[in-house]
C-alpha cells in the first residue's frame, strides 16, 4: 500500500519523476480467510445469558431481541430489518437485513428470502413489542452489541459462563439444537438461510453435555 502511495506520487503530473506509475494495475493479494470459530451457548448457560440481558432497566427490550434470534437462528441485522407486515399466520419472512454499515439493505446475506415458524416464544416476544412502527424491533444495532457484550464480560469475570459469547452465538445455539431435536438438517438449513453443507461443516455442534457410552 505504501509502494502504491509513492508511485502514484512519484508519477503525479506535478511531480513527475518518473513517467509512469509501474504497480498502477497490482492489487495486493487477499489474506486467506479463517474459518469462524462456532461457538454454542451449553443449555445449563442459555438462561443466565437472557437474564443478564434483561436484568438492567434500558430504553431497548434486548432480552426480546436476543431471545427472538434465538428462537429463530436470524441474524442480528435480519432481526432489526423485520417489519409488522413480514408476518403471515404463524410465520414470518426474512428478506431484509439492517447492516451496521449501510443500513437497510433489500436482501438478506445469502440474497434468499425464507419463511421461519414462529414458535409459541416468539408469537409470545411479539405480542409484547410496540406496534407504533413499522420495524418490530427499531432498536439501535450499536447499542445492542455494545450491551450484549458488557453482560457477557461480567458473567464470564463471574465464571458463570464459559465463554464470552457475541450475539451472532445465539444464531449457532439455535441451528445446533435444531439439529438435537431432530429437526432434519435441509429443514434447519431452509429455516436458517444456508445450504445443507454449510450447517453440516459449521452450525452441527451439540449443546449439552453428554456421557460417552459403554460400546459392545
Amino acid at each position: 500500500m505504501y509502494v502504491k502511495s509513492l508511485y502514484r506520487w512519484a508519477s503525479s503530473e506535478d511531480v513527475a519523476l518518473i513517467p509512469k506509475n509501474p504497480v498502477q494495475n497490482f492489487k495486493l493479494p487477499k489474506p486467506p480467510q479463517e474459518d469462524e470459530e462456532i461457538i454454542v451457548i451449553p443449555k445449563r448457560e442459555t438462561q443466565i445469558v437472557l437474564q443478564a440481558l434483561g436484568s438492567r432497566k434500558t430504553k431497548y427490550d434486548w432480552h426480546a431481541y436476543a431471545d427472538f434470534m434465538l428462537q429463530t437462528a436470524m441474524r442480528t441485522g435480519e432481526v432489526r430489518a423485520l417489519k409488522w407486515e413480514d408476518i403471515k399466520e404463524d410465520k414470518i419472512l426474512v428478506h431484509t437485513n439492517y447492516t451496521l454499515t449501510h443500513g437497510l439493505k433489500m436482501s438478506t446475506k445469502t440474497n434468499k428470502k425464507r419463511w421461519v415458524p414462529l414458535n409459541t416464544r416468539c408469537q409470545e416476544i411479539l405480542s409484547k413489542q410496540n406496534k407504533t412502527e413499522d420495524f418490530i424491533f427499531p432498536y439501535n444495532r450499536y447499542a445492542f452489541q455494545s450491551y450484549f457484550y458488557d453482560r457477557m464480560k461480567e458473567l464470564h469475570s463471574q465464571d458463570l459462563i464459559e465463554h464470552r459469547y457475541r450475539p451472532y452465538d445465539l444464531r449457532h445455539t439455535a441451528i445446533s439444537r435444531w439439529i438435537e431435536a431432530k429437526i432434519p438438517v435441509a429443514q434447519a438449513a431452509k429455516w436458517a438461510g444456508n445450504s445443507s453443507e454449510v450447517i453440516w461443516k459449521h452450525y452441527v455442534n451439540v449443546t449439552q453435555d453428554y456421557d460417552i457410552p459403554v460400546l459392545i
